[in-house]
């Protein structure tokens, strides 16, 4: 994964603090981590957003099936001077369909499941559920030990079973991941090229490639080389 030197430097930390935020009671000592980026575009009265959002996630079992369990550790304000919460309500709902689209993904029930997420904003809450996708592509490379490939990103909102659905604002999305380096954008399946935009004029200006995904069985693959 490319990430800006400050980037580089908070995500190791968040990570860290992630791990020693306190007592869980799991299934083992083994906790699953790995950490995802999140294209997050500012609404229209925020300041633009020029860096992408990251979010870490440890994935571990409950001894008791009352799951899917998802946590959010809001501690970090991001970047700069944001003091907002990182994550907005139907954000978290979006965390839970995650949660439970990666561990039938991987064959688990999703009852025994414990997900913690903690998030590094630069200067924005993380709305909406675009980032879903990311975030259960990420629960199962937590789970299975995978890691992603470098240059890759994704934004989708995916459904329980999988299925990857439309997002909006992709034009604006498509510039925040090549201004971060990333060089292949996976999307919705037919949002390449809709009535409100057609981004193969501007991929092509930015030296990026596109990829339509329909489920988050082919979006593992692009972005692992790992099958699912």
């Amino acid at each position: 994964m490319r990430i800006k030197p400050l980037v580089a430097r908070i995500v190791p930390l968040l990570a860290i603090t992630l791990l020693s935020s306190g007592p869980v009671v799991v299934a083992s000592d083994s906790f699953y981590l790995t950490t995802i980026p999140i294209l997050l575009v500012a609404s229209p009265e925020d300041k633009p957003i020029r860096v992408p959002s990251y979010v870490v996630i440890q994935v571990a079992h409950l001894w008791q099936p009352l799951g899917p369990e998802v946590l959010f550790n809001e501690g970090a304000r991001g970047l700069g001077a944001f003091k907002g919460r990182v994550f907005s309500a139907d954000w978290k709902e979006a965390a839970q369909k995650a949660a439970l689209a990666a561990s039938r993904a991987v064959g688990e029930d999703p009852r025994t499941w414990q997900v913690t997420l903690k998030g590094v904003s630069p200067g924005s809450t993380m709305n909406g559920p675009s980032a879903s996708a990311a975030l259960a592509i990420a629960m199962v490379v937590a789970r299975r030990g995978d890691a992603l490939l470098p240059g890759v990103v994704i934004t989708g909102d995916v459904d329980p079973d999988g299925r990857i659905s439309a997002v909006g604002r992709l034009p604006e999305k498509l510039l925040l991941a090549a201004s971060a380096g990333f060089t292949i954008i996976l999307i919705p399946t037919g949002q390449i090229r809709t009535p409100d935009w057609d981004l193969r004029p501007l991929a092509e200006g930015l030296n990026v490639k596109v990829v339509e995904v329909p489920t988050i069985k082919e979006a593992y693959e692009r972005m692992t080389g790992q099958s699912l």
